[in-house]
C-alpha cells in the first residue's frame, strides 16, 4: 500500500475515531518534554501533542496488569475465570515499546508450551499506532540491541506515523488500520514528504550512534553475555550500588517475571492472583527451607543480564528481551547504566572500566 499523508486536522479526526472505537490510551507529548502515558479524554483531543520522544512509562501494564485474578476456589475445578476482552487502542508508542509487546507475544501467546489465555484475549482487542522518534534521550540505546528509532513494515503496528512538515506520513500495517483511516482525509504522500521522513530517521539514528559510540562492542551483547561462564568483575563493579528497589524491572518494557499468591476473598472463597515480580528482589529466587541460590546482589544482578541476553535469545530465535529504551538507566537509584555493564564484561581490571556507579546521562532540556 502506498504511503499516505495525514494533516494535523486529520490526526484529530483519527484520534476521535479511535476514542469512539474503544478505550484510548496515548503517549502525550505535552508534559514539559517528558511524554506520559495516559487515558485519553474527548476534550483533550484538540490539544493533544504527538510525542517527540518515547514515553516515560512503558505500556506493558495495558497488556500484563500489575495484578490479575487467574483462579478461584473451592468450587468447580473446571470453572473458567471470566475474561472480558476490551477493545483498546494505544497511540503514540515508540518502536522500543512495540518491541516489548512482541517480547510478551513470544512468551505468552506464540510459545506452544504455554499459552496464557488472559494475555491472548487482551492482545486480540489491541490496536497499536506507533510514532517515529523525532529525538532520543541520552539514555536510549535501541541501536545496540537490534532496534531502531522507528518501526519497519511487519513489526506489528496497525498504523505508523512519522512527523513531517505540517502533518504526518502514515504507513498502514493492517486492514484494521486502513479502515480507521477512512474519513480522516488521508491522501497519497508525495516524494518530498517521503524524503522528509527518511531525513528524520537518518538524523535520529546518527544521534543514537554518536551517543552510544562509547558503549559499542565488537561482539553483540548477546554474544558477550552468552560467553560468560564465571561471575565477571563488571557485574560486581557496576552492580555495587544496586539497592534492590526493582525499578529497573518495573519500568522495563521487556521484563515479564511474575509471582503467584493466594488471597482470602471472604465467604469461604479464595482467589489466586498473578502479580509483577522482580528478579532483583531477594525473595524472588527463595526456595523451600529458605534456601536461595542467588543470595548475593551480584548474583541477582548477573541473572537479569543472563535472562535478557542469554536465556531469552536462546529460546526465542536470537532476540534479546531488552529493547534499549534506557528507562532502567533513567530510574536506577544506584545510577547503574546497563550499557556500561555490558561494555565492561570482557574488561578484567576495574581501573579500566567506566566509573561505578555508571555515569548518569544528562536529561534532555524541556521541549528539546
Amino acid at each position: 500500500m502506498p504511503f499516505l499523508y495525514l494533516s494535523k486536522d486529520g490526526l484529530k479526526e483519527l484520534l476521535s475515531k479511535l476514542y469512539d472505537w474503544g478505550e484510548l490510551f496515548w503517549v502525550d507529548g505535552s508534559f514539559e518534554g517528558k511524554p506520559r502515558l495516559a487515558r485519553a479524554t474527548k476534550e483533550a483531543i484538540a490539544k493533544y501533542e504527538v510525542p517527540a520522544l518515547r514515553g516515560v512509562e512503558p505500556v506493558k501494564s495495558l497488556v500484563i496488569p500489575p495484578k490479575q485474578k487467574v483462579a478461584e476456589y473451592p468450587g468447580n475445578l473446571d470453572k473458567d475465570i471470566e475474561i472480558a476482552p476490551k477493545k483498546r487502542a494505544i497511540f503514540g508508542i515508540a518502536q522500543c515499546d512495540l518491541a516489548g509487546i512482541t517480547i510478551f507475544d513470544r512468551v505468552f501467546k506464540d510459545d506452544p508450551e504455554f499459552v496464557d489465555p488472559f494475555y491472548v484475549e487482551r492482545r486480540k482487542g489491541l490496536f497499536i499506532v506507533t510514532i517515529d522518534c523525532a529525538k532520543a534521550y541520552p539514555s536510549c540505546f535501541c541501536n545496540l540491541v537490534k532496534g531502531k528509532p522507528f518501526c519497519d513494515p511487519g513489526d506489528g503496528y496497525d498504523l505508523n506515523l512519522t512527523p513531517v512538515e505540517d502533518g504526518f506520513l502514515v504507513d498502514v500495517g493492517t486492514p484494521a488500520g486502513e479502515e480507521l483511516l477512512k474519513g480522516t482525509g488521508a491522501s497519497q504522500a508525495t516524494d518530498s514528504i517521503i524524503a522528509g521522513r527518511d531525513k528524520l530517521r537518518a538524523k535520529v539514528t546518527a544521534q543514537l550512534e554518536k551517543q552510544n559510540a562509547q558503549f559499542a562492542t565488537e561482539k553483540t551483547y548477546i554474544e558477550l553475555v552468552s560467553e560468560v561462564r564465571e561471575e565477571p568483575a563488571s557485574y560486581r563493579h557496576h552492580g555495587s550500588t544496586c539497592v534492590e528497589c526493582g525499578a529497573c524491572t518495573n519500568v522495563c518494557p521487556g521484563c515479564f517475571c511474575f509471582g503467584i499468591y493466594d488471597n482470602d476473598a471472604g465467604d469461604g472463597r479464595y482467589e489466586r492472583l498473578m502479580t509483577w515480580d522482580s528478579c532483583q528482589l531477594a525473595g524472588f529466587s527463595r526456595m523451600a527451607g529458605m534456601l536461595n541460590p542467588r543470595l548475593r546482589i551480584a548474583q541477582r544482578f548477573m541473572h537479569r543480564y543472563n535472562h535478557k541476553f542469554f536465556h531469552y535469545p536462546w529460546r526465542y530465535e536470537g532476540w534479546p528481551s531488552c529493547t534499549g529504551c534506557g528507562r532502567c538507566v533513567d530510574n536506577c537509584m544506584g545510577s547503574i547504566d546497563m550499557r556500561a555493564t555490558l561494555r565492561d564484561l570482557t574488561v578484567e581490571s576495574v581501573e579500566d572500566m567506566l566509573p561505578s556507579p555508571s555515569p548518569k546521562v544528562a536529561e534532555p532540556e524541556a521541549g528539546k
